[in-house]
């Protein structure tokens, strides 16, 4: 499955990209509004199903990603992105913890109509310096959600 995957350029670029990933590095400078741009140009571009991967810093329900960040307020802005992506893997640190996280999570599913993975605690990018490289880097570290878009949460899973 094709993935774009947005990357905050405050992480360090020494791991692996999937090989089917196009990379979006995110300054923190990038506006929210260009990074939404380019994405819906790159979903255009390619027509079959697609993944949104996310690598960022974060906390209950904000990501550190672009110039402003993304929280609750945000996720509406993210709508035009809604035809491009089955589904949504946030790794950044805490994203889906508690009250605020869970609903930061499932009303970017409900924008966005696919299902929202994220973790509730801290993240580790493993990077080249593993064994398994950008295998190990899709998985999550300690419990992690998924948030349906019809509210629905999952059970606590666990990737490690």
């Amino acid at each position: 499955m094709p993935t774009l995957t947005w990357k905050d350029n405050r992480l360090p670029a020494d791991d692996v990209a999937p090989w089917d990933t196009t990379l979006l590095f995110v300054g923190a400078t990038t506006p929210l509004s260009e990074m939404i741009s380019s994405s819906v140009k790159w979903g255009n571009d390619n027509a079959t199903a697609k993944n949104l991967m996310i690598y960022c810093h974060g906390s209950s329900g904000y990501m550190a990603i672009c110039k402003e960040g993304i929280q609750l307020k945000d996720v509406p802005k993210l709508a035009p992105l809604s035809p491009f992506f089955d589904t949504v893997s946030i790794h950044a640190c805490e994203v889906a913890k508690g009250n605020a996280g869970r609903a930061f999570c499932t009303k970017m599913a409900q924008v966005l109509a696919a299902p929202v993975a994220a973790a509730v605690g801290l993240q580790i990018n493993t990077g080249v310096q593993t064994i398994w490289g950008q295998i190990d880097d899709e998985k999550y570290d300690g419990d992690y959600f998924v948030h349906d878009p019809s509210g629905a949460r999952s059970a606590a899973q666990r990737s490690r």
